[in-house]
């Protein structure tokens, strides 16, 4: 049930799931250092799925093999 209510609050924030799936794993002393990593954690998702989606934009990474190529 709570974990509906922040997802509907994220999603009205546009902010990514991802916060939900973290909000169990952090462990901290006070609300600011929880607040803190969680924030750090969906900045980490937020860089690694914006190299992924330029790299896939880019087209590196594309494995190319000489079974398909037609010698005419």
């Amino acid at each position: 049930m709570l974990k509906d209510e922040i997802a509907a609050c994220c999603k009205a924030l546009k902010l990514s799931r991802n916060l939900v799936e973290n909000c169990d794993k952090i462990k901290a002393e006070s609300h600011e250092e929880y607040l803190l990593k969680l924030l750090r954690l969906e900045l980490e998702h937020r860089d690694a799925n914006r190299k992924d989606r330029l790299l896939k934009n880019a087209g590196f990474y594309t494995i190319k093999t000489f079974a398909d190529y037609i010698f005419d």
